[in-house]
């Protein structure tokens, strides 16, 4: 681990750079689409997606999610035969399952309406995204940032090149599809050259060992997996149901731009993992803590900069139809921002094979999601959506907090000290911007300020973290 800090900073600044690289792109062509599909369209969209999250996570199995845990039970020259093996596992069970949940979409269809294509797309486009990020974990976890940022660039801006001309090629009223069309087409592309490629140097289909290593750590990932995609996604499906796809729309367009901070902390967590799985292995705590420390204070300041500036720069990238969605966006960020939180634990969980505790308490704050989208909606309208899932997000990191203190038997590197000042810097500047919507400037000249005192702070340690 000796150029630990020269590897850290390289690949955080190459995961960094691609990262603004495709925000960049995501800013130009949001306008595009929103406008291009309208609310209704863009709400059905968005439900569609929630489908492909769906089964990308429980018809694969999620068996290549363990290539993390493989890195440390392997030998390194195991390590292309074991992923060529279990994607191929995760291959044949997908292919299985989903003619299975097709004779159940036929059936079903003489009763109910389904769409029977819109089925096929999904479970396409289902196992082209869990082929992808099988590629993206298997890179991250091999310090390969440079590849992982030229896949995630491939899949933008192929997503957005076949979107656009399949949506133009189509009618106004029916134009989602081209969009459904283009996401599918570059992910089931890549996902597959991909596997290929991993295959090829892997050599391997059936393997014992790995196949019998690899399930008991994975199934409960699929529980987990699932229930994030319940605690992010039921409020669209509730929404719809309640309000209507317009509101989806608005809802899913303002979640959207919020994401920008997930997909920071994405791009941040990437770097992050590997090297926090690699001091963990050689039990430098004390490197550990003190990155940690650095690693919170860099995304609670990044975190504040969205939160003051987004009201402006959401005006910007949306038509005026979504503006209702304007106040949501803070919200949403304080939630992501404990997503952000919680990954401390979790990533903690996750090394010593405590996937079910993982599993338990996403599967908790799903519930709780549910529970409270039920009587917020009906009484708030779709701002109850965005309180739910921040409370659930909340409440997510409570439950795995205290699981890796008190019940996991290893040294939990990280105390509350670490991340209360964060909380409660992000809570007020999250109250502070919805109360000073007006006053611009004031609210541009603090996220100015902070962002200098961030790149000083950077430049003194000269590390991200």
């Amino acid at each position: 681990m000796r150029n630990a800090k020269k590897s850290w900073n390289k690949i955080a600044i190459i995961n960094l750079v691609s990262t603004i690289v495709l925000q960049g792109i995501a800013f130009f062509s949001a306008p595009i689409f929103s406008r291009l599909l309208g609310t209704s369209n863009y709400g059905i969209i968005s439900v569609y997606r929630t489908w492909v999250s769906l089964a990308a996570t429980i018809l694969s199995l999620q068996l290549a999610s363990t290539i993390a845990n493989a890195r440390a039970s392997f030998n390194s020259e195991d390590q292309e035969k074991y992923q060529s093996s279990v994607m191929s596992l995760s291959i044949l069970v997908y292919g299985m399952l989903s003619i299975l949940v097709l004779i159940v979409c036929v059936i079903l269809s003489n009763y109910m309406s389904i769409n029977i294509l819109m089925v096929v797309c999904v479970l396409f486009q289902g196992l082209g995204t869990y082929l992808v990020n099988t590629l993206n974990s298997k890179l991250t976890y091999e310090f390969k940032a440079n590849k992982n940022a030229l896949i995630a660039i491939v899949l933008s801006v192929g997503n957005i090149v076949f979107s656009l001309i399949f949506v133009l090629l189509l009618d106004k009223d029916n134009n989602y599809w081209g969009k459904i069309f283009g996401e599918l087409l570059i992910n089931i592309l890549v996902g597959l050259i991909g596997y290929v490629l991993i295959f090829h140097k892997g050599k391997t289909f059936y393997n014992k060992e790995y196949w019998k290593f690899t399930i008991p750590i994975a199934l409960p990932t699929i529980f987990h997996l699932l229930a994030n995609i319940i605690l992010s996604q039921s409020d669209k499906l509730m929404l719809q149901k309640f309000l209507g796809n317009s509101s989806v729309g608005v809802y899913a367009m303002a979640f959207t731009f919020a994401s920008i901070m997930s997909t920071i902390y994405g791009a941040l967590n990437n770097t992050w993992v590997p090297f926090y799985f690699e001091y963990t292995k050689y039990r430098q705590l004390d490197e550990v803590k003190k990155h940690a420390r650095n690693y919170v204070e860099l995304y609670t300041i990044i975190s504040c900069g969205f939160i003051l500036l987004s009201r402006e720069v959401f005006h910007i990238i949306a038509d005026k139809s979504y503006w209702n969605g304007t106040s949501y966006i803070v919200v949403f960020a304080v939630g992501l921002y404990m997503v952000f939180l919680y990954s401390f634990p979790v990533n903690f969980e996750f090394y010593y094979k405590k996937t079910i505790l993982i599993a338990i308490g996403t599967t908790l704050a799903a519930i709780c999601n549910i529970y409270l989208n039920y009587i917020f909606i009906r009484v708030y309208g779709a701002i109850g959506a965005v309180l739910a899932t921040t409370i659930s997000y909340i409440l997510q990191f409570i439950f795995h907090y205290i699981c890796a203190q008190r019940i996991i038997k290893e040294e939990f590197p990280y105390s509350m000290k670490i991340f209360l000042p964060g909380i409660g810097i992000v809570y007020t500047v999250a109250i502070f911007s919805l109360l000073s919507q007006s006053y611009i400037i004031i609210r541009w000249l603090l996220a100015g300020g902070i962002g200098i005192y961030l790149l000083k702070k950077i430049y003194s340690r000269k590390s991200l973290f």
